[in-house]
């Protein structure tokens, strides 16, 4: 199925953009590792739906999954989660599959006489958690957090690593599509990476608020000590602040600290003194896009102005926007391959317009290929 999906991949390509291999193989790449790193940073092992399903369903919410008229799906508790959807203690729902409908475990050769000999029942599989798969495993059964899976992994430390590692998967996306720049007319090109670049800083959103929900949920850490642990990061409720306050977010998950700060009025400002060694870095500011309205952002350094934004997303992406502090309208903008010394003084400018308070969540100073 991937080699077809390669070749029908490949014709659109060539189709839409023309025939240059360049294009061609970063058009390829990008596509075909983008659905396994959505999933990867959003939902996996079978639980997909951690958007907020009572507000846009854009943005993550796993508090919104259960407990309520409209969701009972991941059953997520301090202990465990999934849905038991067996025949023997659940709700059946494994054993809805009539012993016609077949699951094919494709042999080495790929060979369709041997396939015959290599079916499985779907419904036995699905019922007995030692033979579901474990991309479905939450979807068919409630674990707990310390279950072993077939990877040898357990459940929390596989949705740790696979968010972490979708996470960083995006962040490659925009720089494959940077070395396409004049072999594409500048609108299409312009267009994507906006895109891309947004991508990547929300699956930095969706990463962090699925790790610390489940972390704090379980009270099970991060056996490689990154969730909840930002060496890199400063909050914007600890920078000075001229003109900003604290403002709450819900749920809490979806800010790093817990808080973000707004504006009251034009000019109000962020800074802090930066206790990095001096070298070349990419500053990230993690913020809030607020529907209604466009509030304007400028970072610098010394007062030297290092880049600025609009909070204008609502108008660039075909999402629904939020007129609320949470998952749906964070975002991040990053600046890269900026000089840093030890001791210079970092300022976000922040000016408001309508609903939108210029909102700021964190700045992020990253060494050159570090994700925070």
């Amino acid at each position: 199925m991937a080699n077809v999906s390669i070749v029908m991949l490949a014709d659109w390509t060539r189709l839409t953009f023309g025939p240059d291999p360049e294009i061609l193989n970063v058009v390829t790449t990008i596509s075909m590792q983008s659905w396994p790193a959505y999933e990867n940073y959003t939902g996996n092992l079978g639980v997909q739906t951690l958007t907020d399903i009572l507000y846009t369903h854009y943005g993550p919410n796993p508090a919104s999954q259960d407990n309520n008229g409209w969701g009972q799906w991941t059953r997520a508790d301090s202990k465990g989660i999934g849905m038991d959807r067996s025949v023997a203690t659940g709700t059946g729902n494994a054993g809805q599959y009539p012993p016609e409908v077949r699951f094919p475990r494709w042999p080495s050769c790929k060979c369709f006489k041997c396939l015959g000999a290599n079916l499985g029942q779907v419904a036995a599989i699905y019922e007995d958690v030692d033979k579901t798969p474990d991309n479905l495993i939450l979807w068919f059964h409630h674990l707990p957090y310390t279950y072993k899976l077939k990877s040898g992994s357990t459940v929390i430390q596989h949705f740790y690593d696979a968010h972490y590692a979708g996470a960083e998967t995006a962040q490659t996306f925009p720089l494959l599509w940077e070395t396409l720049e004049g072999k594409i007319d500048d609108e299409r090109y312009q267009h994507m990476l906006y895109r891309l670049r947004y991508q990547a800083g929300h699956s930095v959103v969706w990463r962090d608020a699925i790790s610390m929900f489940y972390n704090n949920l379980s009270g099970i850490k991060d056996e490689k000590g990154r969730v909840g642990n930002h060496t890199y990061r400063i909050e914007a409720e600890n920078m000075k602040m001229s003109g900003y306050s604290r403002s709450n977010v819900s749920p809490r998950e979806m800010a790093s600290g817990g808080v973000a700060v707004t504006a009251r009025s034009g000019g109000s400002s962020l800074s802090a003194t930066l206790d990095f060694p001096t070298g070349i870095y990419d500053v990230a500011v993690n913020y809030y896009d607020v529907n209604p309205g466009k509030a304007n952002w400028a970072v610098s350094i010394n007062d030297k102005e290092i880049g600025k934004w609009s909070g204008d997303i609502e108008n660039r992406l075909g999402k629904d926007p939020s007129d609320k502090l949470d998952g749906h309208s964070a975002a991040r903008m990053t600046f890269r391959n900026i000089s840093i010394a030890t001791g210079d003084t970092i300022q976000i400018t922040g000016t408001p317009n309508g609903n939108e308070g210029a909102p700021v969540d964190y700045v992020a100073i990253l060494p050159q290929g570090v994700l925070d």
